[in-house]
């Protein structure tokens, strides 16, 4: 907030009714804003998501090395054993 900004007086007299009525709007307001919000996706489900899907790439990786060597190591055998 600016400094130099002055704060904005009221003309007349502030009464506890004016006070109520400004809190029931952003009541209102604050209603609104919780519906937005709980129509945002958690992005922390998403991460749990991408994180199982990187667990389960990882595993498939590790499997596919696997049965790579056994087989180059059975092509190795295969050509040698002559």
């Amino acid at each position: 907030m600016d400094s130099n900004a002055q704060p904005i007086l009221p003309t007349a007299p502030v009464t506890l009714l004016d006070i109520y009525t400004q809190q029931i709007r952003i009541d209102g307001k604050l209603d609104l804003i919780q519906k937005d919000l709980e129509k945002i996706p958690d992005h922390e489900a998403r991460i749990r998501v991408l994180e199982a899907a990187r667990g389960k790439l990882i595993g498939a990786a590790i499997t596919v090395s696997a049965a790579v060597s056994a087989f180059g190591y059975w092509i190795g055998y295969a050509l040698t054993r002559h």
